[in-house]
């Protein structure tokens, strides 16, 4: 994955609310483990690594389905981080689509 194809990607996932900033390190919260998968790879382009995956809750779909809430939490080099919480403090938000239910 190229730098700007990364770069669009996390910017992507900051205005759906998957990615967030929490001080110095990045939180990126999902139900599929394959976003996962991509988010480390976009970290990866940029020299970042994930620190650490948690499961955090179930989100409910529907009366007998459920799926695990995942979040990653990740360091990223100081060139992108200053780039990305840019953009995150313009267009993000302070919690994850699943704050709620995750916390």
């Amino acid at each position: 994955m190229k730098n700007l194809a990364a770069d669009a990607q996390l910017k992507c996932w900051i205005r759906s609310q998957h990615l967030v900033c929490s001080g110095t390190n990045f939180i990126f919260e999902t139900v599929d483990h394959s976003l996962i998968e991509r988010f480390e790879a976009c970290l990866n382009v940029a020299g970042g690594q994930i620190i650490t995956v948690k499961v955090m809750g179930n989100w409910p779909m529907g009366p007998r389905r459920c799926f695990k809430i995942l979040r990653a939490t990740a360091q990223v080099p100081k060139p992108l981080f200053s780039h990305i919480v840019n953009y995150w403090a313009s267009h993000g938000s302070m919690h994850t689509r699943y704050s709620e239910i995750s916390q």
